[in-house]
């Protein structure tokens, strides 16, 4: 009686490159994901209109402790999308710009458009 092999050479060697493309593509996807990325043009103008004077070089010590725009590109991936996200919370509840600092410099008040911009941003 002859026996009947399911998986044959031409099958194991079928099963393997299939799988081996998976993983490629799903490490190809992972990878991108946890490239630093640098703030779009659009953003980075906001920020530095309304977060610059203290967390750019230059800023106050304890702003620049919590986020440093600076040095955003030294950051990796995973630092700069959980600083985006809290850039987002931050400006939304309106804890930052600082009421202090928006009395001496009202031009740094976010707009409900810049906002979304930052947020849009931050979720990407």
């Amino acid at each position: 009686m002859k026996k009947i092999s399911l998986l044959s050479g031409k099958a194991i060697a079928a099963t393997f490159i299939v799988s081996l493309l998976a993983f490629l593509s799903i490490n190809a996807v992972v990878s991108a994901e946890q490239t630093p990325k640098p703030i779009p043009e659009d953003v980075l103008s906001i920020l530095n209109n309304s977060c610059g004077k203290c967390h750019n070089q230059g800023g106050s010590g304890a702003a620049l402790a919590n986020l440093n725009l600076t040095k955003w590109d030294n950051y990796d991936a995973v630092k700069q999308a959980k600083k985006a996200e809290a850039i987002c919370r931050t400006i939304n509840t309106e804890k930052m710009p600082p009421k202090s600092f928006l009395k001496k410099n009202p031009q740094a008040a976010l707009t409900d458009q810049q906002k979304t911009i930052v947020c849009n941003w931050a979720k990407e």
